[in-house]
């Protein structure tokens, strides 16, 4: 069974509970669309391990779809789905948000740290390279839950047919503090899923003793958020998620940088990353400076993780470097001193690149190369593709086959840039959401080529 097996059964699901008039669809439809938008990211490569996230998203479906079955047969399920079903059957009046917020919470809490020890063996686990690249995968989840945030309040609109005003007042925080909730709850449950590891490895009574504390726990805090008053509130003080005994506080709920065996600049989420960038390409063509600025430092604060000061002028040295260079002929010696005070800030935060005049020079050789490329729409894209491998192999101190197959995607988001610009710059225009899905590959493929690097330094200690 693959992942558009599990989204065929959970459509076939949806439409008997909406025959039904069952509460449970509120939680259902958003789950399943969210799968949908997984199932998405997958074919667009957003993942490092592509088979690897589409066996854990199918046993991760699993157990709510065994639960939900057990649910409509009368058979016990566990206490966190009890929890939620129950308040399906006896409040049929509770908002469907919060609704969707006890599934969610019974899901993510419970169910995800089982499925990842159903598709992570305990030796993977204890191999600091392959668990790099897992923790990676778990954690790009986010933005692809995040994305959907927004979307899934029209659909709960539509769902419940009333919508106050205090509703859409409050959407925007609603919005932030979910995204704040589905960062700290996945953390939480990478460390219960660690601790779980550890007590299979101990043998079966341990592992059910743990898995035991992990279903009350879970169970207590679905039950919490059945209690009267602001849930929200409630989630700010005690958290979305649960804590395992014996397992490491997550050092960073925002998104933190570092994982096992990747830190500095080796750590990104190609998603938001590659989604980011889409955005800065449209505001540089369309000449919105503003917004370039604007995106230009979440690019920097995301891809290379310095802090808010230095992104903030780094954000600054980027934009400048464009302005200079977007005229043609535009001030390439501007814009490669801009760059390398740029790669300056990043050799201050991470101790590399080792030499930032070289990185600049590297960076706006790809800028003049593309330049090249674009005035003759249908040459050949070797020299660009070349530039930036040059530039990718310095600055992740890789070889330049290593990260040639992440160039080609980028030139090809290139091509797809140029055509939309040669059609008009429409900021409807289907070539961005292209131009995106060539981008999140190109940042899959080089953050695939940074563990591979990663992974063969562990072998060789």
């Amino acid at each position: 069974m693959g992942i558009d097996d599990v989204i065929e059964r959970m459509t076939v699901l949806a439409a008997e509970l909406r025959q039904d008039g069952d509460r449970r669809l509120a939680f259902h439809g958003t789950y399943l669309r969210t799968t949908q938008a997984v199932a998405a990211a997958l074919r667009a490569g957003a993942f490092e391990d592509t088979d690897w996230v589409d066996r854990w998203d199918v046993a991760f479906a699993q157990f709510y779809l065994d639960a939900l079955d057990a649910s409509r047969r009368g058979d016990p399920v566990p206490e966190p789905w009890a929890v939620a079903f129950a308040a399906a059957a006896a409040q049929p009046d509770l908002p469907p948000v919060r609704h969707v917020l006890l599934g969610m919470n019974a899901h993510i809490n419970y169910d995800l740290p089982q499925a990842l020890l159903a598709v992570i063996s305990d030796a993977e686990f204890a191999d600091p390279a392959v668990r790099a690249r897992r923790e990676a995968d778990h954690r790009r989840i986010d933005e692809v839950l995040a994305v959907r945030v927004g979307a899934e309040d029209a659909e709960r609109e539509q769902f419940d047919r009333v919508t106050t005003w205090q509703d859409r007042a409050l959407q925007p925080v609603n919005r932030m503090a979910t995204r704040r909730f589905l960062r700290e709850s996945r953390a939480k449950v990478w460390a219960n899923a660690l601790v779980l590891s550890k007590a299979r490895k101990a043998g079966p009574e341990a592992y059910e003793t743990s898995l035991a504390q992990l279903e009350q726990l879970c169970g207590r805090r679905v039950a919490d958020l059945m209690r009267p008053g602001p849930v929200l509130l409630r989630l700010g003080a005690g958290g979305f998620g649960v804590q395992l005994a014996g397992g490491r506080q997550p050092a960073a709920y925002g998104g933190g940088r570092a994982s096992a065996g990747s830190t500095g600049l080796h750590s990104f989420d190609p998603v938001k990353v590659g989604s980011l960038e889409t955005e800065l390409w449209v505001t540089y063509y369309r000449r919105q400076w503003g917004r370039f600025l604007v995106a230009s430092l979440r690019v920097v604060h995301g891809t290379f993780g310095m802090d808010w000061l230095r992104s903030c002028h780094g954000a600054w040295l980027v934009l400048r470097a464009n302005q200079l260079w977007a005229p043609n002929p535009g001030d390439p010696d501007g814009a490669r001193r801009c760059m390398t005070r740029f790669y300056a800030l990043l050799l201050l935060t991470h101790g590399e690149p080792a030499d930032p005049a070289r990185a600049a020079r590297l960076e706006v050789d790809w800028w003049a190369a593309h330049r090249e490329h674009a005035r003759a729409p249908g040459s050949d894209d070797g020299p660009l593709v070349t530039a930036l491998a040059r530039l990718y192999a310095y600055l992740y101190n890789t070889g330049e086959a290593a990260v040639r197959p992440a160039a080609q995607h980028r030139a090809r988001a290139m091509d797809i840039s140029d055509r939309w610009v040669h059609g008009g710059r429409e900021p409807g225009s289907p070539l961005i959401a292209e131009e995106r899905d060539e981008l999140i590959r190109c940042y899959a493929a080089l953050l695939g080529a940074v563990h591979r690097l990663i992974a063969l330094g562990h072998r060789l200690r």
